[in-house]
């Protein structure tokens, strides 16, 4: 009988450090925002290890299309059909 070879993870998105692209998107502009305002190097380091922290411990759980599909869902233009509004046919 032959061996089919199967790729588990082939339907998964890719991560680094345990990120997918967008929440490493987000911890990349809190580096940039935290260094635009403040010169200390430390408190920089200790915001944006906490944001990554915090991303890390919020996505625990979730599936792993989930924040693309959040801002996906928030962006979308919805339309509605006006067609069932003006409809008001009394089924009997």
């Amino acid at each position: 009988m032959k061996q089919i070879k199967i790729y588990r993870k082939v339907h998964e998105r890719n991560k680094i450090l345990g990120l997918e692209f967008p929440e490493l998107l987000l911890v990349v502009l809190v580096y940039l925002f935290v260094f635009i305002f403040s010169k200390n190097l430390v408190l920089n380091g200790v915001l944006v290890l906490f944001s990554y922290i915090f991303l890390r411990a919020y996505k625990r759980g979730k599936p792993t299309h989930w924040t693309s599909s959040i801002v996906r869902f928030l962006f979308t233009r919805r339309r509605y059909p006006l067609i069932r509004e003006l409809n008001t046919e009394v089924f009997a």
